[in-house]
């Protein structure tokens, strides 16, 4: 039992478990033998195993990971700031359109909201068969259409809604597909900052948005922000198609090589083929000849393959199957706690936003649709900041740390650590907005900051939480995640407005506050039967 993580029963190797994986090398043993190093770091092994393959995304050049990695983020944000693009409008609106407010946030949020889980359905399956290229691409064109459709639907409030709902499925894949594209591309030690960035990216659209969309909705028109967004979109679409390649890649054959050579070795059954392989290609490992991991053949195509619009299908598992497939993840108890967690810290940040417009466009701070969309952007973009630059390094020190201390093992729980910042700041920041009386701006500002805070550390935890568990089944898993996410997210766009115009600010708040620390709470059982859980999801494997 490593830090109060119980360990399953009737397995003789803690490897065998789902998502565990040797990480810091501690000692020398025949099982390390094929074991690949991160440069410079003897002691690192790299999770997973790269094959020898130039093609695989693993060996990518810096460069080219990179430029594929910086489209991810321009592609999420863009993503994070189509949610609340008009929220600052929504009152206006609701006079222009002769709508009520909450038909409003219904109408372009909520049908937006709900489409984003139907989209990250529908885009999981897409990936798993045809790859993360032709997904990205099939987003960017809807993400691009649809912003132009909304753009010019003028007063007609059905269409709008038409629209909202393209951009929610397009906004599914870069939800869904862009963290299982980040851990294609990146190795166990260095994706905690990674997928924070991926976080800041988001969460950044999504409080960075509204302060440019209320300029633009204030001097221009609450269309001109749709028209604008249709730019960006354009951007997304161009970079998609020159810097991201396809990113799926299949090892199987090369594990199944290494497999065979470990069983040699530890069986002494036998030795590759004396005819197979020429004599400077063999190596004595412990008394025994073996192959170099880099002598395993395969025929590869060319580069620029990858930037087809599809390389070809990946399994023959049917689409209507793989469709279904996410929704068989209901059985994981580390998808049931990554769903709670998730609905629960993500839908805060739209929750919050959707009654801005309410809280500080009326007494005692009467503010203009700007100065809505300033505070209601720029304090929130502080506390993500703070919250991305804290968690992502502390997600992968913490890591390589206990996994150090645990005689190189490294477990997926070791991500759960940054909940304990969601249980402070998330709750210090909703407790101390709601609790507060102060008439100036300022002093929720600080609280709206200071929930950001722990709002980004959980959603990192949690998304890298169960891309480590579930490995290959992470764009599954986190289809299902979001689809849980959404839909309450949906359900919650019909009640948000009215419950705080009925119960007030302090009773609003404080109420999302005691959400919180219930929530942070899981983290524990989380925890401590964390592996037990991974470990009888995979043998009760009913996909296999």
């Amino acid at each position: 039992m490593a830090f109060g993580i119980l360990e399953p029963k009737n397995v003789s190797n803690p490897l065998d478990v789902l998502g565990t994986a040797a990480l810091e090398e501690t000692q020398t043993t025949e099982s390390d033998v094929f074991s690949k190093h991160a440069p410079g770091r003897p002691d690192l092994i790299l999770v997973p195993t790269p094959s020898d393959d130039p093609l695989d995304p693993l060996n990518w050049s810096r460069f080219r990971k990179e430029a594929a990695y910086a489209v991810l983020l321009l592609g999420t944000c863009l993503a994070g700031t189509c949610g609340p693009l008009v929220a600052p409008a929504f009152v206006e609106m609701s006079q222009q359109l002769g709508r009520p407010l909450s038909q409003i946030a219904t109408g372009l949020n909520g049908s937006l909201v709900f489409a984003i889980g139907v989209g990250s359905c529908i885009f999981a399956p897409i990936q798993t068969k045809w790859g993360t290229r032709p997904s990205f691409l099939i987003a960017s064109v809807v993400a691009f259409v649809s912003q132009i459709w909304a753009g010019a639907s003028g007063t007609n409030f059905p269409s709008l809604c038409a629209a909202r709902v393209l951009q929610g499925l397009a906004m599914g894949c870069w939800f869904n597909g862009a963290p299982s594209a980040i851990a294609a591309i990146t190795f166990v030690h260095e994706r905690g900052f990674r997928i924070a960035l991926w976080n800041l990216g988001l969460v950044g659209g999504i409080n960075l948005g509204p302060v440019i969309s209320a300029q633009i909705c204030q001097r221009q028109g609450w269309h001109f922000a749709f028209w604008w967004q249709s730019l960006a979109a354009g951007l997304v679409l161009l970079g998609t198609i020159f810097l991201v390649p396809e990113m799926e890649y299949d090892r199987s054959y090369y594990y199944a090589e290494l497999e065979r050579r470990r069983e040699m070795l530890t069986t002494g059954s036998g030795s590759p083929s004396e005819e197979k392989y020429a004599p400077e290609q063999k190596e004595v490992v412990l008394g025994k000849v073996v192959t170099a991991p880099q002598d395993i053949e395969r025929a590869t195509p060319s580069r620029w393959t990858q930037y087809r619009f599809s390389t070809g299908s990946k399994t023959d598992v049917s689409f209507l199957t793989l469709f279904l497939r996410p929704f068989y993840y209901f059985i994981s108890p580390t998808i049931i706690w990554a769903s709670l967690t998730f609905s629960v810290c993500f839908n805060l940040l739209p929750l919050a936003a959707t009654v801005y417009a309410q809280v500080f466009g009326a007494p005692p701070y009467n503010l203009t649709v700007g100065g809505i969309g300033l505070v209601g952007g720029i304090p929130p973009l502080i506390g993500t900041l703070i919250g991305t630059f804290a968690t992502g390094p502390l997600s992968d020190m913490s890591a390589k740390y206990l996994s150090k201390r645990n005689n190189g093992i490294y477990e997926p729980e070791f991500r759960l650590l940054p909940m304990i910042l969601f249980l402070v700041f998330g709750g210090m920041g909703f407790y101390g907005w709601g609790l507060q009386q102060s008439s100036s701006w300022i002093v929720p500002a600080i609280f709206i900051a200071i929930l950001h805070i722990g709002v980004s550390a959980a959603t990192i935890s949690c998304i890298s939480y169960v891309t480590d568990s579930l490995r290959d089944g992470a764009a599954d898993g986190l289809g299902l995640v979001v689809f849980i996410k959404s839909s309450i997210g949906f359900g919650i766009t019909f009640i948000i407005n009215d419950w705080y115009a009925a119960r007030g600010p302090r009773q609003f708040f404080v109420s999302l506050g005691s959400l919180v620390v219930t929530t942070s709470g899981l983290a524990i059982p989380a925890w401590i039967f964390g592996k037990k859980a991974r470990h009888w999801f995979s043998q009760h494997n009913l996909l296999a």
